[in-house]
């Protein structure tokens, strides 16, 4: 996506409380009117009538200068969009579409009702699946929208998933479930983001912890039955510090900057579902990263933006998981890098060298042009190609686009076994003891003791244990 296209996303779905889309829904999806949508409603009804309207949600500044931008012929305008975030309040960042640069056809929004203030719906897990439901008769998602969406391609490899599994865990796995009755050999790769409580330094709220925990493992239970490779994402917070440092310098608490790290990581990381040169798709990584096969779960880690080969050892995140990446311990990795130079790649090989196990078939490597920024990424030291990199590079775009160095990998190892460990033990534990906080969760004992069962299986198949395994 290259900072003078406006791109138009024709397969893609955004499912969220209505609220949260902000201006997305007018100018920004293709074919809907706005206020002309109310004249074919007044030519129904001859009488008088008193209407009352919501204050339309006026546009970002962004969205107004893209707009200034379509209608001039002067160019200068597109070098004072890129990282305009820099001379605005990051406060004023109402919505994530204040920064959504990409057209959607109209059936792609599919706006939730927002629920009323006092239900909790952010951690009630039933909640969210009898909303998917109510929404899908509704609406018709599942025989109308998702359909029509896959007969529109010719070749289908499958679909890519993201969710917050705090909000929308219960709703995602009715979907997947859903899905999966329709669709059931199409390859799914899923990107779960999880909320945090699992950590140390999560809020203090026993029982809403207790909620998030337990909705999470039953969300990943799901993924384990219904989906074909599962990615969780760490809630941003609990990233490393040094992740916002360096030439980046971004605030720890920006969503924005949050969103704009884990983007250049999931689009590099998936780069191979959209290169024809490269013979890989969904069903073919799938079956790389689960080579083992009872485990469907893996982790992405890498570096944004990549500066130079100490990055390797200093700067390479582990994005799934608090434990460190051991590269001998992986059972299989994919790696992709853009930008790199011939010096830079290199440098790559011989780390890998220093790193991996030698003789493993299950360690894949790709290298592709630089990370394309479009101009609704924030601005960050050395964020163009020319001075980033030492030697110039065919695999570097033209030098009138702005773009970045990445190395993000996929890979899957025994720490996702240690994951469900320990949410196996804080469920386990929280049903003995029949603590307020569990008990205030509205699912039943059994069904506890059923999901930890199924947890520690989850576990055992994850575990280095498992299986013949040597390297």
């Amino acid at each position: 996506m290259y900072a003078s296209s406006l791109p138009l996303c024709r397969r893609h779905v955004s499912a969220f409380h209505e609220a949260n889309f902000g201006t997305l829904g007018t100018p920004n999806s293709l074919g809907l009117r706005g206020d002309n949508d109310t004249a074919a409603v007044s030519a129904l009804w001859s009488g008088g009538s008193v209407e009352y309207r919501q204050d339309r949600i006026t546009k970002s500044d962004y969205h107004a200068h893209l707009q200034e931008m379509e209608t001039s012929d002067n160019e200068n305008l597109l070098e004072s969009t890129v990282g305009m975030d820099q001379n605005q309040d990051i406060g004023d960042i109402r919505y994530w579409s204040d920064f959504s640069r990409v057209y959607y056809l109209p059936r792609s929004l599919q706006k939730l009702p927002d629920p009323p203030d006092w239900e909790t719906t952010r951690t009630d897990w039933n909640q969210g699946q009898e909303s998917f439901s109510r929404f899908n008769e509704e609406s018709e998602l599942m025989d109308g929208t998702l359909r029509l969406f896959v007969e529109d391609c010719d070749n289908i490899q499958g679909i890519q998933i993201m969710n917050d599994t705090e909000t929308f865990g219960g709703f995602m796995s009715s979907f997947l479930a859903s899905f999966r009755d329709e669709y059931h050999k199409l390859p799914s790769f899923t990107f779960p983001v999880l909320s945090g409580a699992m950590s140390s330094n999560s809020d203090n709220d026993e029982t809403k912890n207790a909620r998030q925990l337990v909705n999470e493992a039953l969300y990943l239970r799901t993924l384990n039955e219904f989906s074909s490779i599962n990615i969780p994402i760490l809630e941003p917070r609990l990233w490393p510090r040094s992740v916002w440092g360096g030439p980046l310098n971004f605030p720890l608490g920006s969503v924005y900057h949050q969103s704009a790290i884990l983007s250049a990581h999931v689009e590099t990381s998936t780069l191979p579902f959209r290169l024809k040169r490269h013979q890989r798709d969904i069903s073919s990584i799938c079956g790389q990263l689960n080579w083992r096969g009872p485990s469907p779960f893996g982790e992405l880690s890498g570096i944004f933006p990549f500066m130079s080969s100490a990055d390797f050892e200093a700067r390479n995140f582990n994005f799934s998981s608090d434990l460190p990446i051991k590269l001998f311990d992986q059972y299989a990795r994919l790696d992709v890098t853009r930008g790199f130079s011939p010096a830079q790649t290199g440098e790559y090989d011989k780390w890998l060298s220093r790193r991996q196990p030698s003789g493993v078939s299950y360690y894949a490597s790709i290298h592709a042009s630089a990370y394309p920024l479009p101009s609704s990424f924030p601005q960050f030291k050395g964020s163009n190609t020319e001075s980033t990199s030492q030697t110039k590079s065919k695999m570097q775009p033209p030098s009138n686009i702005l773009a970045a160095e990445v190395y993000s990998s996929l890979s899957s190892s025994g720490n996702t076994a240690k994951i469900f460990e320990k949410y196996a033990l804080f469920i386990e534990n929280g049903a003995k003891r029949r603590t307020a906080s569990m008990s205030s969760i509205n699912i039943s004992l059994d069904d506890l003791k059923e999901l930890v069962n199924d947890l520690w299986t989850m576990h055992d198949n994850a575990s280095e244990e498992n299986g013949e395994f040597s390297m």
